[in-house]
């Protein structure tokens, strides 16, 4: 496991120490390493809208509004992801791939070792 994925919360167990005994971790979810990008992102708007759901506040209505566009842009990314990977591989397709996948964040990103002209190949690693 590596040290940038380990939960610092339960130090990579998966569980957390309470006054009932060991439960599963509740940052991690008991798997001892922290989810994809994507999942914190989403757990994170989730966490926000749930604080303003029943609140009166005026910014109450604009967070829930954000949340909805940022879900919506998302959707629309992932989506694009898809359509260029159904295209023949070309400049233009892989392109739409790593840009969309340097804001949602579904593969890992390697460099290659072959250089490719004046610049590095870099390939999309799925995990």
């Amino acid at each position: 496991m590596s040290v940038e994925s380990q939960c610092s919360t339960c130090l990579g167990s998966g569980e957390m120490g309470t006054e009932v005994g060991p439960v599963a971790c509740p940052d991690c979810g008991g798997e001892g390493r922290l989810p994809r990008a994507s999942t914190l992102i989403e757990w994170r708007s989730r966490d926000i809208e749930k604080a303003y759901t029943n609140s009166q506040e005026p910014a109450a209505n604009d967070v829930r509004w954000l949340a909805a566009e940022l879900r919506r842009a998302r959707a629309a990314l992932t989506e694009i992801v898809s359509l260029s990977q159904e295209l023949d591989d070309g400049p233009l397709p892989s392109r739409l791939r790593f840009v969309a996948n340097e804001v949602l964040g579904l593969y890992d990103v390697a460099r290659a070792q072959a250089e490719v002209g004046d610049r590095a190949e870099v390939t999309l690693n799925a995990s």
